[in-house]
């Protein structure tokens, strides 16, 4: 009888999973492209916009007409343990142009970032939501980037609920390249170098929690003192 338990929910829990990959953008999408800007003399701020489409149970928990325990019930318009994480890449023009003669790739040039925020709950409504990071400016500097208009690399966003990755249709950005495998193998980069320079790129509500204005609660990152 628990072997049986066990496989039903082991069965429960990929179904959910696959319900939740489904299809792209179902229940979360971008709403445009992941912008670098130049925030003040000493941040540059990376900006993840996106927006709720449907809430990812809202069929199984409106199939429920006359709930019996407080595991059926839950509020709809809130999305709890959403998860904003973005892997940013920007190219060390210094070294760059110190060893132009070298005639390296560009990818030996290549630095990536990573960052996240979990948002405790969100309203789930259309409106538009920004996630904002912030990546100090006098290393943009130090690294010859710093400009009036800066861009990335690339960038890959993924969006989590409740553990559980959604799949965005434009998540991930690289150049001109468009090609899926190319587009994966740079998630790749991302994912195997961004922890080399962990805590650069920090989520923008540690500086000011203004940054949260029309988002919700986040769930508090170990030593980070916010």
């Amino acid at each position: 009888m628990k072997k049986l338990i066990k496989t039903l929910l082991i069965l429960y829990f990929l179904q959910s999973t696959f319900t939740l990959l489904a299809e792209p953008d179902q229940f979360l999408r971008l709403t445009d492209v992941v912008k670098v800007t130049n925030e003040s003399d000493q941040w540059l701020k990376v900006t993840v916009p996106f927006e709720v489409v449907n809430h990812p149970l809202k069929s199984k928990y409106e199939s429920i007409r006359t709930p019996t325990g407080k595991d059926q019930v839950i509020n709809l318009n809130y999305l709890d343990k959403l998860k904003v994480r973005i892997s940013v890449c920007f190219s060390n023009d210094l070294q760059k142009e110190k060893l132009r003669k070298q005639k390296l790739p560009d990818a030996e040039f290549y630095q990536y970032y990573s960052s996240e925020i979990e948002f405790l709950t969100i309203k789930a409504d259309r409106n538009k939501k920004y996630a904002s990071f912030l990546f100090p400016a006098a290393i943009a500097e130090r690294d010859g980037f710093l400009s009036s208009y800066v861009k990335a690399v690339g960038y890959v966003v993924e969006i989590i609920y409740d553990g559980i990755p959604l799949e965005i249709s434009n998540n991930i950005y690289f150049g001109k390249y468009k090609d899926e495998s190319i587009l994966n193998k740079f998630r790749q980069q991302c994912q195997a170098n961004a922890p080399k320079n962990e805590g650069i790129l920090i989520p923008a509500h540690l500086i000011s929690s203004n940054y949260l204005q029309g988002l919700g609660p986040v769930k508090k990152q170990a030593n980070s003192g916010y």
